[in-house]
């Protein structure tokens, strides 16, 4: 079977990341579902996107706290990329339940489904990157940092083909169009989710970004002294 004629699931598709990542998924010719979660609340990720469905998107429902949910909505699937992410960044509990255990629970699916590989968005921030921020924005932004760190930790130990992307902050325009990739938190700086969306799907098939953990963000917005360490993918 061609690559592009494999099934992928995008979990957080309604979100702004997620609508990207399905776009570029489609527009390389994957065939895709759109993982919505179940019990949800409006006006977030209504149950579709305006147009969506007319582009060949196939819906599935999920509860990210069901790992049999999640089974459910992942069969006859080959890859997974997840774009969850908490909308009440300030609340631990909340983080906890998507960042961390939202991503836990979705390996631990795609592992007893088969699934080929997945790609799970973090931040910069989290893990061995918490240094390339401020200490402000670390306090800041500390309960969904380590939520997000806890599921990193899982997923790099979990015995399944993965690649972790950690994003810097979303910008609306390119800076450069050129992608920068760092990994051991040393750059940082801003991307859009159109980039985030290309890196993710190239990561689908590319065995250089296997089992590893990449900070990833648009070159030019790399600090002068921190170009050294980027590096090729």
């Amino acid at each position: 079977m061609a690559e592009a004629q494999k099934k992928v699931i995008v979990a957080g598709a309604t979100g702004r990341a997620g609508r990207a990542i399905v776009n570029e998924l489609l527009k390389r010719g994957y065939s895709v579902r759109a993982l919505i979660r179940a019990h949800i609340v409006p006006p977030f990720d209504p149950p579709d996107q305006p147009g969506m469905r007319s582009r060949g998107v196939e819906p599935a429902q999920g509860d990210l706290t069901s790992v049999a949910s999640l089974e459910k909505a992942l069969e006859g699937v080959h890859f997974l990329i997840s774009a969850i992410g908490s909308k009440k960044p300030f609340s631990k509990a909340e983080n906890d339940k998507i960042d961390n255990m939202g991503n836990q629970n979705l390996a631990r699916a795609a592992k007893a489904k088969g699934l080929e590989k997945i790609v799970i968005i973090s931040s910069v921030g989290a893990g061995n990157s918490r240094n390339a921020l401020s200490f402000v924005y670390k306090m800041l932004m500390s309960p969904i940092l380590r939520a997000k760190e806890k599921s990193e930790a899982f997923i790099q130990s979990f015995g399944m083909t993965y690649t972790i992307i950690r994003p810097g902050g979303y910008g609306d325009k390119e800076a450069s169009g050129r992608i920068a990739f760092g990994e051991g938190g040393k750059i940082t700086g801003r991307i859009t989710r159109e980039q985030i969306a290309k890196v993710c799907v190239d990561a689908l098939t590319n065995p250089a970004m296997n089992n590893r953990t990449f900070e990833v963000v648009d070159a030019a917005t790399v600090a002068e002294d921190r170009r050294r360490f980027i590096i090729n993918i």
